[in-house]
């Protein structure tokens, strides 16, 4: 008669999606408890899945930030000679050397020249701001092949060093894009700017809001898959 338990999904408002594992007991009140492999939501048996989503909706934000500690059983990315990063889901081997401050790609390895490797803090931020460099360059290359081809237009592409979004559109036409995106495929890229970019006809997340990202981009849901799946870890390069 009762669903006691099961994998469920919640699609919150910026569009992404907070898998969660339901169980249903005889109990008076609901419990949210974030575990190594997830959300874990306890709650009455007669409470409705509706109810419990409107619960979730209104913890949505502590929910992602406390999600965001499940990487920790991720290696950490450390910045050092034959350490690996990403750019566009390919593995990058980073190249260290001394000498003045500079970065460079080339056969999917990352040159770094830099005064004093020793203070790692320092080359790290170093290392951070020219990721975000780069990631700003080319989101605004696609940006604006995307409005051009769907004949739209943005007023600005920003990046954004959101913990929770990797992407807003605001009423002033400004599209922001999470800086950490240029590690994952530049599918997924493209997806999420065809998100904001529907929000430039929809401020919302109504059912014509959904159709138009599906005019943007007809696989929008292998996108958010990889999202939903590999998304936190695009966050261990901090």
């Amino acid at each position: 008669m009762f669903n006691l338990s099961g994998t469920k999904q919640l699609k919150l408002q910026d569009g992404s999606c907070i898998t969660y594992e339901l169980i249903k007991k005889y109990r008076r009140t609901i419990s949210l408890k974030i575990t190594p492999k997830g959300l874990i939501v306890n709650a009455p048996i007669l409470m409705t899945n509706y109810k419990i989503h409107q619960l979730l909706q209104k913890k949505s934000k502590w929910i992602q930030k406390k999600l965001l500690l499940t990487i920790q059983n991720e290696e950490p990315f450390k910045i050092g000679n034959g350490e690996i990063f990403k750019i566009f889901n390919k593995q990058i081997l980073i190249i260290l050397k001394i000498g003045v401050n500079n970065i460079y790609i080339k056969n999917d390895q990352c040159f770094i020249s830099f005064k004093n490797l020793s203070d790692k803090p320092k080359l790290k931020k170093f290392f951070i701001a020219w990721v975000k460099k780069y990631a700003l360059e080319y989101f605004s290359k696609r940006v604006e092949d995307l409005c051009n081809k769907n004949n739209l237009k943005v007023q600005a592409t920003l990046i954004s060093n959101a913990k929770t979004r990797w992407g807003t559109c605001n009423s002033r036409r400004e599209v922001r894009l999470n800086w950490r995106l240029i590690q994952a495929p530049k599918y997924v890229i493209d997806y999420v700017i065809c998100h904001e970019l529907s929000h430039l006809k929809f401020m919302n997340h109504s059912s014509d809001f959904w159709q138009q990202v599906q005019l943007l981009f007809p696989n929008y849901k292998e996108a958010e898959l990889y999202l939903k799946e590999n998304g936190f870890r695009l966050y261990r390069i901090d």
